[in-house]
């Protein structure tokens, strides 16, 4: 029995290795169970299992066959020789994943260690074991974290439910680490794990943080080496949770001890520490102040802005007024030179940084007085130190703590600033970015009104003086806020006419190419500037300068690479557009002419492989998110104050470079869901308003625009348009089908006209396949020598003479004179200039019915339901443009998606019944006949290939097994069905055909009868043994034929065959009109009744002379 399993397995290994997802998942869900379940686990059988299983590590990418395999190994683990082989293999690829680096698999390997320990008895058969598949798991771990966040997320769940159902392992784990036999180094996101999984449970918590303190002292504050930023990081959960006695006891002696010892080791992980810590501060900050102040002062910048960013952490933590006094003495006492004279530069700068580091203290009224003495001490120390660099950042250390309260802006800090604007142009700068600062407290503004006038002058050197623009920038702001909030400063600046200047010299106020230059600050600064200018000064600013320069501005600030200029200019603009809506639909429009901006600059970048030349709108690409983050910010203001700019949202949300290469309405879901957020009702937006959003978006904005990428905004919006409200949308664009002029335009091409259009440029219709020589310059001919020199045609010896005389007067201007045109030339020109126009005018129609093929056929696939009830109006506006010689392609292509709308499976068929549809149309009879097969014919190979129409066939076989198809996906292949039946002489199609015709005859829906009707009268005609099944199809097809219809049915008549036109006298009596002779008077239907009554073969008599005597009393 074990031998016959062993032989099965072996027969079964050959198969995991196949793509087919059924036959992966019947190998382990059925053939290995069953083999499994018929024979006793043996070393042979094990060992190959497992080798089976590991065959599918990096080849089964599904998640069913992924499924199948972890179920398989769940069971085989119950088995003890099975899991030390499986054990061993697990352990082996792991390590040697590990020596390769590669991702590939690492998922897999964790999830079945995990199933290792939690479904066998692994983790009680040896300790050492058990550590050695945790340590690999943690080395594994480090790789799987660089992978997408559902790989993480997946991680984070299998080891937090291994945790779960084994509480032993998880206490396992902890003990390895506490004992040092897992390499804390190389295993931050395993400790992560375990913190995560114990702060699930307080007591469980409680218990192990001990253990876990231990393990960050010795991991990290007493480590050899620096620490890894992710090894600091993974202990977060434990910082938060921290108590003042642990935090007092054990963490702030060795972090100080290590501080004074090895700085560089451990600074950064104290930073993380503090940041993360949720106590308060106050009773540790001077201690630990004195260790880190000598880094805020070191040679190393990087050690310097951590230091800084520890000062930041003690001054937001620390809830103490009287801390703040003893960091502000311990800061002033190292300038003053109690731990050594400050020589160096960036020495004074880090002290003077960590003072402005200060000013993030909490708020409170200790901070008055505060902020007044440490402003005096700036300020006297500013006077007191000549570098220039020192004193800018003496000055941004006062605007911070100036800002903080307003009882620190005395008159000798007013005084002070005016006499720094009067400084050379770094420090004037310097001073105005103070200031900028300062007037960030409301507040302060009054306080500084005093300042107006040579911040006016600044304003006018400024916007005069392009080199001093940014100045003016910083002075135009501060100015905009004090005449905000001081009526005589707002006559003062309408006196002095600030407003008409900058205009004159600056319309756009910044342009976009100057701000593309600026730095962070300088880009807050302007977004400060807009913001004032338009919501405190809107109705002078309007009146002033050009708007949409602004709103440029502003969509550049809001799309800028930077993350903090772009999160400040985003809630501007929320400000601007509450305080003015009016502007929202303008920046909405702008925010699209940038999307094409951004669009075309792509192209280009794609295009060429050199540098292309900045576009001043558009100095840098802006990322997809960026630009989708910007698109929800503008239009939800947008549509909350103007619900008529949603045909520019649902046009922006399709907007190529928006849509990245995401699925077309990615970000219209995301906007919607923005939407259903701040209580809009979009879709009635929308519903309400189908028609004008058709007509912008096939209009020259959107479908007939000459971007490429806006057509392509204008087609996906469409197909969204047409998910979302199928019938008003259809009804609109058919509208916009039945008037288009160039279909119309289309249709009256004569032959000429499309000679001319498949001709190239700079070649006459007339001259095709037409050799014309071209005539070559003689000074590019070898010329002949000696005496063949007088077989020279009269060119080249007018050449030669005028030469000769350029050679005499070598002193004159010689002019050129142009060679006169013969009159065939200028005939000639004159008719290539004709059929240029002709040809322009044909590739506008291509151009405009390419652009309204492809719509349509984006919107029916959008939406294949409702499509799939409109196709045979659909189909009737392509098929006739698949013989066209100018969009057939396009036609072609179409046609192939609204086949796809057909009722499935039919659907599946859809190239085929296109080609087939396409090949009716364009190509003859004969051609048709040659694809079609004949009754016997056979194919000599082993599995033939079948034609076309066979496959056709077959799919409308299948299709029709449950019943017959949807009376508009019978419309659509009809014509198919048609064709294959017109045929001159029986193929081996037609019973199959005449089977699924004869499903479709139910006289109450609206079905091809007539020609229905008549290809059966051909197929009589062709193949007389059908007679017994046509004649009752024809009888229930005349069942639902109209009064008009009954002349076109009578043309069985005219048959040359007696028992078709038998047929056609006997379907006639099924008529309903007939049959109730109601039947209105008609010459054509009368003319037919009489060729019938004069038939040489008295066919009337058969039918019991019921025509006759019908038309005798008529």
């Amino acid at each position: 029995m074990a031998a016959n399993s062993f032989d099965s397995l072996v027969s079964i290994a050959g198969l995991v290795s196949s793509t087919s997802t059924k036959t992966r998942v019947l190998i382990f869900r059925n053939e290995i169970p069953r083999i499994l379940g018929n024979s006793e686990m043996c070393a042979e059988l094990a060992s190959l299992l497992v080798d089976i299983l590991f065959r599918t590590l990096s080849i089964y990418d599904d998640h069913g066959s992924r499924k199948a395999v972890d179920d398989v190994i769940e069971k085989a683990l119950g088995d003890l020789l099975f899991m030390k082989n499986f054990a061993a293999a697990l352990v082996q690829v792991m390590e040697r994943q590990l020596k390769f680096q590669s991702h590939v698999g690492c998922y897999r390997l964790l999830r079945w260690s995990c199933l290792l320990l939690s479904k066998s008895q692994f983790a009680t058969v040896s300790k050492n074991a058990l550590c050695r598949v945790a340590a690999a798991q943690a080395s594994l771990l480090h790789i799987v974290v660089r992978r997408s966040f559902r790989v993480r997320r997946a991680c984070k769940q299998t080891f937090l439910s291994l945790f779960s159902q084994s509480p032993d392992i998880f206490k396992a784990y902890v003990e390895e680490f506490k004992n040092g036999r897992i390499p804390y180094k190389d295993s931050p996101e395993l400790i992560w794990l375990l913190l995560e999984f114990s702060s699930m449970s307080p007591s469980l918590f409680e218990e192990c943080k001990p253990i876990f303190l231990d393990i960050y002292v010795k991991a990290v504050l007493n480590a050899r080496e620096k620490p890894t930023k992710v090894l600091s990081e993974a202990f977060c959960l434990l910082f938060k949770r921290m108590t003042h006695e642990d935090f007092q006891s054990i963490v702030v002696p060795s972090s100080v001890k290590m501080l004074k010892r090895n700085p560089e080791i451990v600074l950064e992980s104290v930073s993380i520490l503090l940041e993360s810590v949720k106590l308060d501060l106050s009773r540790y900050a001077t201690e630990i102040l004195s260790v880190v102040l000598p880094q805020a002062r070191h040679a190393d910048e990087g050690r310097r802005l951590v230091a800084l960013a520890i000062v930041r952490c003690l001054s937001q933590k620390s809830s103490n007024p009287d801390i703040f006094e003893a960091m502000f003495n311990a800061v002033k006492a190292v300038i003053g030179g109690s731990e050594g004279r400050l020589a160096y530069p960036y020495q004074r700068i880090g002290m003077v940084n960590a003072l402005q580091e200060l000013s993030n203290a909490p708020e409170g009224k200790y901070l008055n007085s505060l902020s007044s003495s440490i402003c005096v001490f700036l300020l006297s120390y500013y006077k007191d130190d000549g570098n220039e660099e020192v004193k800018l950042a003496i000055l941004l250390a006062v605007a911070s703590w100036a800002a903080r309260s307003a009882d620190a802006v005395q008159p000798d800090v007013v005084s002070f600033i005016a006499s720094g604007l009067k400084e050379k142009e770094t420090l004037r700068r310097g001073h105005l970015r103070c200031l900028r600062v300062i007037c960030r407290n409301d507040a302060n503004v009054l306080q500084v009104s005093s300042l107006l006038g040579p911040l006016v002058q600044l304003v006018k050197t400024g916007f005069s003086k392009a080199v001093q623009r940014l100045d003016g920038v910083y002075a135009l702001l501060v100015v905009g806020k004090i005449a905000a909030v001081d009526m005589r400063a707002e006559e003062t600046v309408t006196k002095e006419k600030i407003w008409s200047l900058i205009s004159q010299n600056e319309p756009s106020l910044v342009p976009v190419s100057l701000a593309s230059k600026f730095s962070t600050e300088d880009c807050v600064a302007c977004i400060d500037l807009l913001e004032v200018l338009l919501v405190g000064h809107f109705d002078r600013v309007v009146a002033t300068f050009s708007v949409r320069s602004l709103l440029q501005l502003i969509i550049f600030l809001i799309c800028h690479p930077n993350w903090d200029i772009r999160r400040i200019a985003c809630n501007a603009t929320r400000k601007i557009i509450t305080a003015a809506p009016q502007l929202s639909e303008d920046l909405l429009i702008e925010f699209s002419n940038f999307l094409s901006l951004v669009g075309e600059r792509l192209c280009s970048s794609k295009t060429s492989d050199t540098e292309n030349s900045l576009d001043p709108q558009v100095p840098f690409l802006p990322s997809v998110e960026v630009l989708v983050k910007a698109l929800v910010l503008i239009s939800s203001t947008a549509l909350a104050a103007a619900p008529s700019t949603s045909m520019r949202i649902i046009f922006c949300s399709h907007h190529p470079c928006v849509v990245g290469t995401a699925k077309r309405d990615t970000v219209w879901r995301r906007l919607f869901k923005c939407f259903q957020a701040l209580g809009f009702d979009i879709i009635g937006i929308l519903s309400a308003d189908v028609g004008n959003l058709c007509k912008g978006l096939l209009g020259p904005m959107g479908l007939m625009s000459a971007n490429p990428l806006e057509c392509q905004a204008a087609i996906s919006s469409l197909s969204t348009l047409m998910s979302i409200t199928p019938r008003d949308t259809y009804i609109e664009f058919e509208k916009h089908l039945q008037n288009l002029p160039e279909r119309y335009s289309h249709d009256m091409l004569s032959k000429n006209d499309i000679l001319v259009f498949r001709t190239p440029e700079g070649m006459l219709s007339s001259e095709q396949g037409v050799y014309v020589a071209e005539s070559i310059a003689a000074k590019n001919t070898k010329q002949a020598k000696g005496r063949f020199r007088t077989y020279e045609d009269q060119n080249d010896m007018d050449h030669n003479r005028e030469a000769a005389v350029g050679k005499k007067d070598v002193g004159k201007s010689a002019k050129k004179v142009d060679k006169v045109k013969t009159g065939k030339e200028e005939a000639r020109e004159l008719l290539l200039r004709e059929e240029a126009s002709i040809r322009e005018k044909i590739q506008e129609i291509q151009k405009t019915l390419s652009l309204m093929l492809r719509a349509l056929g984006e919107m029916a696939i959008s939406n294949p339901v409702f499509a799939h009830s409109q196709l045979p109006s659909l189909v009737g506006f392509v098929n006739p443009l698949l013989r066209s010689p100018v969009v057939s392609e396009v036609a072609y292509e179409t046609m192939v998606k609204l086949t796809t709308c057909s009722a499935p499976p039919l659907c599946n068929w859809a190239l085929d019944i296109a080609t087939a549809l396409r090949l009716i149309v364009t190509e003859e009879d004969n051609v048709l006949l040659d694809l079609i097969p004949s009754v016997g014919d056979e194919v000599a190979n082993e599995r033939p290939s079948l034609g076309l129409f066979e496959r056709i066939v077959n799919g409308l076989s299948a299709s029709c097994k449950s019943g017959p198809l949807p009376v508009d996906s019978f419309t659509l292949v009809f014509p198919i069905i048609e064709r294959i039946l017109l045929v001159s002489k029986k193929t081996g199609l037609h019973e199959d055909v005449l089977r699924i015709l004869y499903l479709h005859m139910d006289p109450l829906l609206p079905l091809p009868r007539l020609r229905m009707i008549s290809v059966l009268y051909h197929v009589l005609g062709v193949i007389p043994a059908y007679q017994a099944s046509i004649g009752p199809a024809l009888n229930e097809l005349s069942l639902g034929l109209k009064p008009d219809e009954v002349a076109p049915a009578l043309y069985g008549v005219y048959a040359k065959d007696v028992h078709v036109r038998m047929a056609c006298l006997n379907a006639i009596k099924c008529i309903p009109a007939v049959a109730s002779r109601s039947l209105p008077e008609n010459v054509d239907v009368a003319t037919s009744i009489w060729i019938a009554l004069h038939d040489p073969e008295k066919v009337w008599v058969s039918n019991h002379f019921f025509l006759k005597i019908e038309w005798i009393k008529r």
